[in-house]
């Protein structure tokens, strides 16, 4: 830092008099930018040192101009950030994401230009340091920022086979361990909400620990006066305001990579489905009554409460900010001795969960579409609970039937078919229409984004790899409607690596997508028209063979 600074005050005359004011601007901002990325105590220690520096280097008067520009750029950036914390806080919270989302983006541009003249593996293992600190510095960013970050955070540390393992370990974190907030926000929250001094009028004991903090509400353990035991989930303060602006941060990022770095997935597309969908999970009443919906339909199925569980809420607790349900006891899908000394077998809870999301998505139309290992609690006998309904996706009857006959055709391996639905659903491949292999490469994105079961070898799905289709043949339009059953299906997939179980959904759907396209049309016509009566036949004779298998 010394020698830059020592060349700095001797070029700076020359600078000065060719570009006098473009570096009156450049120099407080360059500045600026360094000593904000820099940790705080460097930074004093960095103007101490260019004091000192500069009190040395002769002559004073050329040095003294950067020594000026330094120290007034870090008061001003100081009482910047002190008035918009306090008046500004949209403002400052949109600088502290891109002060953070910079470095990172310039970081990894940096390392992509060194590998070049690597071998694989020395690029490998730059690769894994990179990873390493980049999963660390997005962890800091979501548990900081908190808001919608933290989900974006969660379902990244949910794809295993999509992300790098670096940032799955750190980001993993987010399903359930999320940094708490004070338990005082949480009952401020809970007495607005039920008009009450305080929550011991409504509990006869809170815990003031919470048993979970996710992205929009905080989870407590109560208990009422009959000695039930419940769930109290009350929302943070005004996370709807920041998440509504956090979703316009991450639109600008979006259309910035997918304009340079991201150019194989239609990144647009998925923030547009978010910013559609967020809005609804703040409304806690809506969320009961969509549990209540679901349940519902899963019981007139008679899945539920056999095959999988969903608790039951409190009907006099539900507000719009603070919902109170019944506590499942269980634990976590990857909790793998817990699941073993209670003689639990994991692919029988993947199956169970296979049956309950063939029932919701391709009968009922609605599902919910958040299954992390967070929100799946095995219970001691071995059924699957489904808790927070906050993001359930209701679908349109033709893309209810699309994917029926999608999931039809993947059961059967009818590379063919499977490609041929994928491109009637609307997503659309960047791809030569006369290749011969179109309907083979798009068979390859079916499995590897709407399906469980395991690719083909010396395929991976992970943008990162050189062996992701992604990098030759890249997705250009993916329909905002199917990104919430593109994100339910990675997180279910997740759920088959977390449990050790090599699973393919589209079997466990194939009966409900043969039921499914039976179903009378709503509107008119329909691209998926209903199969033949042998074709039924067939497909009910496949699955009681491949559940007897």
């Amino acid at each position: 830092l010394a020698l830059i600074t020592y060349c700095s005050s001797r070029i700076l005359p020359s600078l000065r008099q060719l570009f006098p004011k473009l570096l009156h601007l450049v120099l407080p901002g360059g500045l600026m930018f360094f000593l904000r990325y820099m940790q705080s105590a460097e930074l004093w220690f960095t103007m101490k040192a260019s004091l000192v520096l500069g009190a040395l280097v002769s002559p004073w008067n050329q040095f003294k101009m950067l020594c000026t520009n330094g120290i007034f750029s870090v008061l001003l950036w100081h009482a910047y950030e002190f008035i918009a914390k306090n008046w500004f806080t949209a403002h400052s919270r949109s600088l502290e994401f891109w002060t953070r989302v910079l470095p990172i983006y310039i970081s990894y541009k940096a390392t992509q230009f060194k590998v070049r003249t690597l071998d694989d593996a020395g690029r490998d293992k730059v690769w894994a340091k990179k990873h390493h600190w980049g999963g660390q510095k997005i962890f800091e960013l979501c548990t900081n920022l908190r808001g919608f970050y933290l989900k974006d955070g969660q379902f990244l540390g949910s794809r295993a086979d999509f992300m790098p393992n670096a940032w799955v370990d750190q980001l993993a974190k987010l399903q359930d361990r999320v940094p708490p907030i004070a338990f005082h926000h949480i009952e401020r929250e809970v007495c607005e909400a039920y008009s009450v001094n305080n929550p011991y009028q409504l509990f006869r004991r809170i815990d003031r620990t919470p048993l979970a903090s996710a992205t929009i509400a905080q989870v407590h353990r109560a208990w009422l006066f009959d000695d039930r035991k419940v769930v109290v989930k009350a929302q943070y303060l005004d996370q709807e305001r920041l998440c509504a602006l956090d979703l316009k941060n991450l639109r600008r990022l979006a259309e910035f990579l997918q304009a340079t770095d991201f150019k194989f997935f239609d990144l647009v597309s998925v923030v547009e489905e978010f910013e559609n969908q967020m809005p609804l999970e703040f409304d806690f009443v809506r969320e009961a009554t969509m549990m209540l919906e679901i349940k519902n339909n899963l019981a007139k199925a008679g899945l539920y409460p056999n095959t999988v569980y969903i608790p039951h809420v409190e009907r006099h607790f539900i507000s719009k900010k603070v919902l109170v349900i019944d506590f499942v006891d269980g634990t976590r899908i990857d909790d793998v001795r817990t699941l073993k000394a209670w003689g639990i077998s994991p692919r029988s809870v993947i199956e169970a969960l296979g049956e309950a999301y063939g029932q919701m998505m391709l009968l009922d139309a609605v599902f919910h579409a958040d299954p992390h290992s967070g929100n799946i609690i095995i219970m001691p006998d071995g059924r699957p609970a489904l808790i927070d309904f906050g993001n359930v996706k209701r679908i349109s009857d033709e893309t209810r039937r699309g994917l029926c006959a999608f999931y039809l055709a993947m059961a059967n391996e009818d590379v063919i078919r499977t490609g041929m639905c994928l491109f009637a659903l609307g997503i659309e491949i960047d791809i030569d229409p006369t290749d011969p292999k179109l309907l083979e490469t798009a068979s390859i994105y079916a499995n590897g984004l709407l399906d469980t079961r395991p690719l083909p070898d010396g395929v991976e799905i992970d943008p990162f790899s050189s062996k992701s289709p992604l990098k030759n043949s890249p997705i250009k339009k993916f329909p905002p409607e199917l990104f919430m059953v593109l994100r339910m299906m990675g997180l279910l997939r997740s759920l088959c690596v977390a449990a050790n179980v090599e699973f393919a959904m589209s079997k466990a759907f194939e009966k409900y997508a043969m039921r499914g396209l039976c179903m009378p049309v709503k509107h008119g016509k329909t691209l998926f028209p209903a199969p033949s009566i042998t074709d039924r036949a067939l497909c009910s004779l496949k699955h009681i063979l491949w559940k007897s298998q």
